[in-house]
């Protein structure tokens, strides 16, 4: 490395400072003059790609607060193995990081033309919090190997979208709480090890965004997906194919203003566990921009999972009333008759109570009518109402009485309903019970 003896002697004396702020390893403040101290960003990228070596036990790294950063920054293709803080700056340009490779960015509270960095490497941490980005925030294809903080940030897409992150990777959790942007967040194909925190973030879709999308996730992959947005969202929140472990919608707190896209989406758990399955399918009804028997699966799935049991079930029962509305009118009919009598199987009890009821009818009926017309005179069990119609109702159980009996008339269509409706309803107590030994949906 050639030997600096001193800072470039046409700088100007800020940067002058900086030059050996930055071989200390200090902090320059520059905050609190007026007008706003300037800082070329040709002295930003001498000290980053042809720096000076730190003081003896010192460890370099650039940290600027404050500033008014001149001219295009531009560092494409960069190796850059110091930590850059470039805090509370204002820049005239375009930040431009393009395929290069950094330990630890951060623009916290700065003010951005916009920035570049599609295939940018970062070491540790890039950060953004409170920024002002007034056009787009590019980071396609990039690689995070900490984490990403947009949080409370402002991001203003001039095109339809906010921010670019399309195939980015990020090792660690990417916030973005407190986030506002207007355009569309593009993050389809994006891998987050950790959490996609939104909460309270406020996305509005533009007249230019893709679909009028507010976020675009489709493909995501992400441990944990917060979607606890501001009530002032917009826009479709696009989910399709997104692999998740646990996705976080709050269905009482959801704008209204924003559907969102669950198509073939894959979660494992889903919170808040404590919102009733009513409000969870209500923001379904009210939100999905399509309605999916398999989203509803899923919704179940998770319930399960949480050990809510009989909102697992109620979710279910929307789902086959679903799938039977979808049907033509004998469809639907027997989705109603379904429903109203054993809960498409999802509620086996009630079909007991029906058998129940069943026998209670028909033998009163039979107690009243007297007795049929005997098969064999004089043989055969002795007459009994309730043996009788227990042996119509119930399948494959034989007491004598069915065929000892032959009834005509109105007792012959009485006979004949009860024998319809047990085999009816002991095949629905039969799939029910499966459904309960399998716990499959």
């Amino acid at each position: 490395m050639p030997q600096h003896h001193g800072p470039p002697p046409h700088w100007t004396p800020d940067e002058q400072r900086l030059w050996h702020a930055y071989r200390r390893g200090e902090r320059l403040d520059l905050r609190g003059t007026d007008p706003q101290p300037e800082v070329r960003a040709e002295a930003l990228t001498h000290l980053l790609v042809d720096p000076p070596p730190a003081e003896a036990g010192r460890v370099a790294r650039l940290d600027l607060v404050g500033a008014r950063v001149t001219g295009a920054l531009d560092l494409t293709g960069a190796r850059i193995g110091v930590p850059v803080k470039l805090l509370e700056c204002a820049f005239e340009e375009r930040v431009r990081l393009d395929y290069a490779e950094v330990t630890w960015w951060n623009l916290d509270g700065s003010r951005l033309p916009g920035l570049d960095g599609e295939g940018l490497r970062v070491g540790l941490w890039l950060g953004l919090r409170d920024a002002v980005v007034e056009d787009e925030l590019w980071l396609h294809d990039a690689r995070i190997s900490g984490g990403l903080d947009l949080s409370r940030s402002t991001l203003r897409g001039a095109d339809g979208f906010a921010l670019m992150g399309k195939q980015m990777v990020v090792d660690g959790g990417l916030r973005a709480q407190g986030l506002c942007a207007k355009g569309a967040l593009l993050l389809s194909r994006t891998r987050v090890a950790g959490t996609l925190d939104l909460t309270g973030a406020r996305l509005t879709a533009t007249d230019r965004a893709p679909g009028r999308g507010a976020a675009d996730l489709e493909d995501l992959h992400a441990r944990r997906l917060v979607l606890n947005l501001h009530p002032d969202s917009t826009g479709v929140i696009g989910l399709a194919s997104a692999e998740l472990g646990t996705l976080v919608a709050d269905p009482s707190r959801w704008p209204v203003g924003c559907a969102v896209d669950l198509t073939a989406a894959a979660f494992t758990g889903l919170e808040p566990t404590a919102a009733p399955a009513r409000a969870r399918l209500a923001w379904l009804a009210g939100h999905l921009t399509a309605p999916s028997p398999a989203v509803h699966t899923r919704v179940a799935a998770a319930y399960r999972q949480a050990g809510r049991e009989q909102a697992a079930r109620e979710v279910l029962i929307h789902r086959e009333r679903l799938r039977h509305r979808a049907l033509h009118l004998p469809g639907r009919v027997w989705g109603r008759l379904l429903e109203a009598v054993i809960g498409y199987g999802y509620r086996p009890a009630r079909a007991l109570l029906w058998l129940l009821l069943l026998l209670a009818v028909g033998t009163a009926y039979f107690a009243v009518a007297g007795p049929p017309r005997p098969t064999s005179p004089g043989g055969g069990p002795a007459w009994d109402p309730l043996l009788y119609v227990i042996d119509l109702v119930v399948p494959f159980l034989s007491l004598g009485q069915r065929a000892a009996w032959d009834p005509s008339g109105a007792a012959k269509g009485a006979a004949l309903a009860l024998t319809v409706a047990g085999w009816v309803l002991a095949t629905a107590v039969a799939g029910g019970a499966a459904r309960m030994l399998n716990r499959s949906p």
